[in-house]
């Protein structure tokens, strides 16, 4: 009798759990993104969310929730039921400094959300104002030095990733650039370009439309290789910053808890759309690299970041400026 209550419990879950996900989702999806409208967060988001709202025949709703590092979205998303109808849009600095950069941060990177998939990876440009007498890294990095403080550099808001990339680039180089933090991708390049600023850091996704139309300039990108989409910028590793390879990530998380089958239906479908021939092609287009990771490897992903971040904020004394 006992082995067959248990069996049938078994049977009872996984029909449970099958029709759960059949019935998935059953009202509207909201996705979280912790950035204004208009950064490559924003744009990877409303992709996502066309393709999963033409394949469920169900509303997928981007929300975006800026502030605070990223922590009004972040925190937003952890609070939320966990029926998988919520979903965030984190990223390096929400689930991989903020522990670190943040004494009270009001939500846990592991313990509150339930990750479903590494999305993509993009590196970011290092830019200058035309106006600033560098052409090369080198060169910044000197000017910086001889003017202390003079050049400021500025970022998509405390705890992007370029603000993380700025920090660790100033720990490593000694450039002392006063660091000027912005509401979004649009803003800080809008500054960048009216020479507002004389130094950005930004993803190539962004950056590279202010190039071409020669409101900046490209000195150099923070990945070890170079990529299709900014094909004459140099590594910062080739050109005076050795060592030197950081990339923003940008993956899908939903609250901790949420049904099992609902995350792997969410993922599922998710990895179908960033395979797909049409989105991978726009996405490599915009300087991304697709990496539609399982819940599993995204877990790991996370905290490899949390450690690395944790080390590289600590020994370069970064503080949230």
């Amino acid at each position: 009798m006992k082995l067959t209550i248990k069996w049938l419990c078994i049977i009872v879950c996984v029909v449970c759990g099958t029709a759960m996900a059949q019935g998935f989702p059953s009202r509207p999806v909201r996705l979280v993104v912790p950035f204004p409208p208009g950064a490559a967060t924003d744009t990877l988001g409303r992709l996502l969310s066309q393709k999963m709202q033409e394949s469920w025949g169900q509303s997928v709703v981007v929300d975006n929730k800026p502030g605070a590092g990223s922590i009004v979205g972040a925190e937003t998303v952890a609070k939320a039921p966990a029926d998988g109808h919520t979903l965030f849009m984190g990223h390096i600095g929400t689930h991989g400094a903020n522990p670190a950069l943040y004494a009270k941060l009001p939500y846990d990177p592991v313990r509150d959300f339930a990750p479903i998939s590494l999305l993509v990876t993009i590196p970011n440009l290092v830019a200058v104002h035309p106006s600033v007498p560098a052409s090369t890294i080198r060169e910044l990095i000197d000017l910086a030095k001889a003017r202390p403080g003079a050049l400021n550099v500025g970022s998509p808001g405390i705890s992007t990733s370029a603000h993380l990339i700025i920090a660790l680039f100033r720990s490593i180089t000694g450039a002392e650039m006063t660091h000027v933090p912005f509401k979004g991708t649009a803003a800080a390049l809008q500054a960048l370009g009216a020479g507002e600023v004389q130094v950005g850091f930004d993803t190539v996704t962004s950056v590279m439309p202010q190039a071409r139309s020669g409101r900046v300039r490209v000195l150099a990108i923070t990945s070890k290789e170079r990529s299709a989409a900014a094909p004459d910028a140099p590594p910062l590793a080739e050109v005076g910053v050795p060592g030197f390879d950081v990339s923003t990530w940008f993956a899908l998380f939903a609250p901790a808890g949420a049904p099992r089958s609902a995350i792997e239906k969410i993922g599922g479908e998710t990895v179908r759309i960033l395979q797909s021939r049409d989105v991978a092609e726009r996405l490599q287009g915009m300087g991304m690299t697709i990496i539609a990771s399982t819940p599993d490897q995204l877990a790991s992903h996370v905290n490899a970041e949390i450690a690395r971040w944790g080390k590289v904020v600590r020994e370069a004394n970064i503080k949230v400026d």
